[in-house]
């Protein structure tokens, strides 16, 4: 847990603030045209309604604590304990959506992948700690998808689910079997 010292709490509250900001828009889509604008959804809106990531924090006094106080391993581990805890929206499940992300791959074979996190911000999930599980998607593409990048933007449309995936880079609250993935451009 020593890596988790010093600056690392700079770093968990900046990834919570850069969470509550909701910078990437999803799209929900009506059924009778899967990926029409119909209403706009934030990043935020993964979230389970009742949950408020101030409460993380709650009790964990880190403004008492320097840098090199011992108590701040035990600290940052309740965080993540805590952090690793935050609830979906199941009201998501099943919902056709179109949503923009950055690319943290799983797999990456011969320049393709074909599984990969799909997060709200640059550097979730190579940076520690990663976002909360709702706010990360496990996104399964149909075929694999040739020369796309670590941290590339990119589009993705299908259908959600409120199912989770754990790997060693971090727990995603959603999977998304992907219908289509396509490099982002503003506008969609």
């Amino acid at each position: 847990m020593g890596k988790y010292r010093g600056a690392r709490a700079g770093a968990l509250a900046l990834a919570l603030g850069l969470f509550a900001l909701g910078l990437f828009p999803a799209q929900a889509v009506g059924e009778e045209s899967p990926y029409l604008e119909k209403s706009w959804l934030l990043w935020d809106d993964l979230v389970d309604p009742s949950w408020n990531p101030e409460e993380v924090f709650k009790d964990l006094r880190i403004n008492e604590m320097s840098d090199n106080d011992p108590r701040a391993e035990e600290v940052v581990a309740e965080f993540l304990n805590r952090w690793n805890q935050a609830p979906i929206n199941p009201g998501m499940n099943g919902r056709k959506i179109k949503i923009p992300g950055f690319v943290v791959p799983l797999d990456f074979e011969d320049s393709e992948i074909k599984e990969f996190f799909l997060v709200p911000f640059f550097g979730a999930c190579i940076h520690v700690p990663p976002p909360p599980p709702n706010q990360i998607i496990y996104v399964q593409a149909q075929e694999p998808i040739r020369g796309l990048e670590a941290m590339e933007v990119v589009w993705v449309y299908g259908k959600i689910k409120a199912e989770k995936f754990e790997t060693d880079m971090g727990n995603a609250g959603y999977t998304l079997p992907a219908d289509r993935v396509e490099l982002y451009r503003e506008g969609g």
